[in-house]
């Protein structure tokens, strides 16, 4: 157990010192989720250390370009839909999950699916990939820039699922006024939860 502690650690720290040398706006909302995603992990009775991680971890490529997202990608077998040609800001997930693995040698599929998903979100999510997908929405600076979240803030504490319902209802709906396309897995994460919750 010691041994897995200690390797888990190393990791922690090769994040730590990646996203040191990010841009300092960038920085400041990685900290900031950091932050939401180990209080939400104490209020749900969930694993701190993993949801700090995921929280850490989940945009340590989204400083990267469109066309370097896509080159990136690419030269990591990510596979990319049309969705993402289209939008290559959808691959920074998971690209910085090819990362924990290859580069950082992250062995927790739950960590890694944390990041991979932590935009679109995924059906059936564990505990901690909704922790790490909630707390990068609903950091302070994103509520303050949308005041109509403070709904779903209401109800993260109480709910993770109703709180992840409340957000892509936001978030589709948001997507659907201005007559953008929604990414496939968003769409599957709602339905999925709105069954499992009626």
């Amino acid at each position: 157990m010691r041994n897995l502690d200690s390797s888990f650690e190393r990791v922690y720290k090769h994040i730590e010192s990646r996203v040191a040398e990010l841009p300092d706006s960038l920085i400041g909302h990685i900290e900031r989720t950091r932050i939401l995603a180990e209080r939400l992990a104490q209020i749900h009775g969930v694993n701190v250390r993993k949801c700090s991680m995921g929280a850490i971890a989940h945009d340590l490529a989204r400083h990267l370009t469109e066309s370097k997202l896509l080159v990136e990608s690419q030269s990591s077998k990510i596979p990319i839909n049309s969705y993402e040609y289209k939008s290559p800001v959808l691959l920074h997930g998971p690209l910085a999950a090819r990362w924990l693995e290859s580069d950082l040698n992250c062995q927790d599929k739950e960590v890694i699916n944390s990041v991979r998903y932590h935009t679109t979100g995924h059906p059936e999510m564990t505990d901690i990939e909704k922790i790490v997908f909630i707390a990068d929405k609903l950091e302070p600076d994103k509520v303050q820039r949308n005041p109509e979240l403070e709904l779903v803030v209401s109800r993260m504490e109480a709910n993770l699922d109703t709180a992840i319902l409340e957000y892509l209802k936001f978030r589709i709906g948001s997507i659907l006024d201005k007559n953008g396309v929604v990414h496939p897995l968003a769409i599957d994460t709602w339905n999925y939860f709105l069954q499992k919750n009626n």
